[in-house]
């Protein structure tokens, strides 16, 4: 039985090499946080904010984020301060809608990190919230 276990992981070293089969174990990527998004209500003002990193990298600060967002409600829009997306205004219409948030990183800008060592698994995701309006 415990043979069985180790299977996948020798089938990762064996297709993926080791240094591949290691970054899929720490995978340095960007992320956006996990967050229920609190209910709005039609005609009041309405905030939320999401963070973003890259997941193990310590230099995440180092690099440029572009955010891209879809399926608000009319009256609201987004706009972004660094690695923070904040999604605010004031919905006109009732109703569940799927905001759908995509996250671009490039970089790092720094001297000394151009080496292709340094590159992450994955330069960007997307992760999509529901957002209900009463």
């Amino acid at each position: 039985m415990r043979s069985l276990r180790i299977l996948p992981i020798l089938c990762c070293f064996t297709l993926l090499g080791c240094e591949d089969f290691f970054d899929c174990l720490i995978a340095r990527e960007p992320s956006i946080a996990n967050k229920e998004f609190p209910i709005a209500t039609v005609g009041n003002y309405y905030e939320v904010s999401l963070n973003s990193e890259i997941k193990n990298e310590p230099r995440d600060n180092d690099y440029d984020y572009f955010f891209e967002v879809s399926g608000l409600p009319e009256g609201m829009d987004y706009s972004v301060d660094y690695r923070r997306l904040y999604i605010e205004g004031t919905p006109t219409e009732s109703g569940f809608y799927r905001v759908n948030v995509r996250l671009d990183v490039d970089g790092p800008f720094r001297n000394g990190f151009e080496n292709e060592d340094e590159r992450l698994c994955n330069y960007s995701t997307s992760k999509t919230y529901i957002l209900e309006v009463e």
